[in-house]
């Protein structure tokens, strides 16, 4: 008899701490415009992420506009790090 099955009363418990079956379980009562709203949302927020990524991995050869180079193009240490050795004496 179903009614007696400890397993079809609810959940598992390991379900009910589980952050995607709470996710699921929060969509399955949600009205469907608002699950809509979310997927939506949820589309354009990984498209800006793309858009991010993609903007970050593509080499920038001149610099912004209004922005100025704080020094001249020129020598630098063997680091590399832009610092010039200048002997005193």
């Amino acid at each position: 008899m179903p009614e007696n099955d400890p397993g079809a009363a609810g959940p598992a418990p390991e379900c009910q701490i589980c952050p995607i079956c709470a996710g699921l379980a929060a969509l399955r009562e949600a009205r469907p415009e608002a699950v809509e709203h979310l997927v939506k949302a949820g589309a354009e927020l990984l498209l800006a992420a793309k858009a991010l990524l993609d903007g970050a991995t593509e080499p920038t050869a001149t610099p912004a506009p209004g922005r100025r180079r704080s020094r001249p193009p020129g020598p630098r240490g063997a680091a590399g790090n832009g610092l010039q050795r200048i002997d005193i004496g």
